[in-house]
């Protein structure tokens, strides 16, 4: 302690003790008085850090959007080599890959949605496991349609190594991530599918009637009317 912090602790004592205070008391007070502004400073350390935490969000935000734009067009084209691993594009210009956006912003909205592109462009190129890697990364995001892809994505992967019942969880999860009636009700279909085909036909029954009620004349209202009868459940 420096001598002009002793002094400043020797005169918060002197005025403790001239407010008749004993001297238990004023060592409580005077101790309760250091730990008060200890508080003081974690809580404007806190505050400072937050607004630049956010500032470091903000730039990272914006930085996964430009790279994204740049590689979304090699998406678009087919071209998924490229698109997960970057390099030179169709019009010349060098851009980062979706592996590498979505690993780098993976703390970002805009860095799970490079995670979801990455997840379809590994299924687009029967390359499952890495596939379900990513989906798991895109399932973090706060957007309910990323979320709802994600999951969509999961129950593929699941498909593909025979987890049936696994599938028909992720596909009922990315419909209940979804208001948009038709595709809710394809994902509801696909997820009654996948628990019919594990031999979980009660919980398919269910689906399947859940996905007539909520759009009974649409493709899969129809296909689950199909299924019901299939099953022995008759429909009015």
């Amino acid at each position: 302690m420096s001598h002009s912090e002793e002094q400043e602790e020797l005169q918060i004592g002197r005025k403790l003790n001239e407010h008749l205070v004993d001297d238990e008391s004023a060592a409580k007070l005077k101790k309760n008085g250091t730990i008060f502004g200890i508080i003081i400073v974690i809580v404007l350390a806190a505050v400072g850090y937050y607004y630049y935490s956010a500032s470091q969000t903000e730039k990272a935000t914006q930085e996964a959007a430009m790279a994204l734009s740049k590689i979304l067009p090699e998406y678009d084209a087919g071209n998924y080599a490229v698109a997960l691993d970057g390099g030179k594009t169709a019009i010349g210009i060098d851009a980062v890959g979706l592996v590498d956006i979505a690993n780098k912003y993976s703390g970002t909205n805009e860095g799970k949605l490079a995670a979801l592109y990455a997840g379809n462009a590994y299924i687009s190129s029967n390359k499952y496991s890495e596939a379900r890697n990513y989906f798991d990364k895109a399932t973090g995001s706060k957007a309910k349609v990323v979320q709802s892809g994600a999951y969509a994505g999961l129950a593929l992967c699941d498909e593909e190594d025979g987890k049936l019942e696994n599938a028909g969880d992720n596909y009922k999860k990315a419909a209940e991530n979804l208001d948009e009636d038709v595709l809710k009700s394809k994902y509801l279909y696909f997820a009654a599918l996948n628990y019919e085909q594990a031999g979980k036909k009660d919980n398919a029954k269910n689906i399947y009637q859940s996905v007539v009620e909520l759009s009974e004349n649409s493709e899969f209202g129809n296909k689950s009317k199909v299924r019901l009868s299939m099953l022995g459940t008759k429909i009015d």
